[in-house]
């Protein structure tokens, strides 16, 4: 994995790659947010009946695929032409390994909560076990469609944006294992520990730190990647439930155990905040964002139980509400993807 990515950032403008005049780009963003993942493929195995014909993919109708933590994972299953039902069952059997239950047990809760702060909640290994059964050896580069994956280092606090080989500046990611990409993306802090390079020692952690909604990461790559307009690019935007979050006056105002919390309510702010900068840049009619709402959208992000009992009502009724505008972005396929690397050596 590619890890010398600030000083290797290019000091110069990016070289445009044509586009045509007045042909949309669009673009499949999709949030953050663990289990609750399962509504974004609720959403789009709902998309996929209504507007697909057989043996077509989602990722056949989208010129670029943004994807976050859980959503950077169902955006290298598209990517690489997984079956979204293929996908839906990854997080119904194993997201069930994942997210073990909730104890009932007053002692259970209290043992569950003290190894919390000790240690990170949920077992990596279940979850690495899991990606490399779905991913097997795929790498990035075999991607079909533009994928746009943010995550971030540590110790050096680096911005990390994973993307295929669809610019001729992305020379390093796509030689990368996509179930190590996957895992780089949701490596969330206190629930899952990151996933260490071995050479360099850095630790990749999970891109909802500082773009749970990566809208703006694939905003910005398209303009900086391709001669086009704001006026070209349209947006289908999906979230996995963001209600207000809301920190006491007394952690306010209290010290470093009250303000844990903030991590949390950092990942809230930095969603809202892209979707607003998204509106403005590109304006409300070329931005259409579905999410749960009510008791869906306040599901932990661990709570498979509930996840599954709410989730696939609420993407159902998002898919109801809002077919004229998804319909938009199924009326034509778009074109294959460049190549730059990928094609050379395979």
């Amino acid at each position: 994995m590619f890890t010398a990515r600030r000083e290797n950032s290019s000091q110069s403008r990016r070289v445009k790659q044509p586009w045509p005049k007045g042909k949309a780009f669009k673009i499949l963003s999709l949030d953050g947010g663990g289990i609750r993942g399962y509504y974004t493929v609720e959403f789009l195995r709902h998309c996929e009946k209504r507007f697909l014909k057989p043996n077509e993919n989602i990722a056949d109708y989208f010129d670029l695929i943004a994807g976050t933590s859980t959503g950077g994972l169902i955006a290298l299953g598209l990517g690489n032409n997984i079956p979204i039902d293929q996908i839906k069952k990854f997080y119904e059997d194993d997201g069930r390994v994942i997210f073990p239950p909730y104890p009932r047990s007053l002692l259970g809760k209290i043992r569950q909560t003290f190894n919390h702060f000790l240690k990170p909640k949920l077992s990596a290994d279940k979850l690495e076990a899991s990606l490399k059964e779905i991913f097997g050896l795929k790498l990035l580069g075999q991607s079909q469609t533009r994928l746009v994956i943010p995550s971030c280092l540590m110790p050096t606090t680096e911005i990390v944006v994973f993307k295929t080989d669809h610019h001729a500046d992305y020379k390093n990611d796509w030689k990368t294992e996509a179930w190590k990409i996957a895992r780089a993306t949701s490596a969330a802090p206190t629930y899952l520990s990151g996933i260490e390079e071995d050479e360099s020692g850095k630790v990749f952690v999970d891109g909802g730190i500082w773009a749970n909604n990566p809208i703006m990461a694939a905003v910005i790559d398209a303009l900086t990647s391709y001669d086009i307009s704001v006026e070209q690019i349209h947006i289908l935007s999906i979230g996995t439930g963001n209600p207000p979050y809301r920190l006491s006056k007394k952690a306010v105002f209290g010290g470093l155990f009250s303000w844990r919390e903030v991590i949390k309510a950092s990942m809230f702010l930095s969603t809202d905040n892209a979707l607003a900068q998204a509106i403005l840049l590109l304006g409300p009619e070329q931005v259409l964002r579905v999410e749960p709402a009510g008791k869906a959208a306040d599901i932990e992000l661990d709570d498979y139980d509930t996840a599954m009992i709410l989730l696939p009502d609420a993407a159902r009724n998002a898919a109801d509400l809002n077919e004229n505008g998804i319909s938009q972005f199924f009326q034509v396929p778009v074109s294959r993807r460049e190549f730059h690397y990928f094609n050379l050596v395979t």
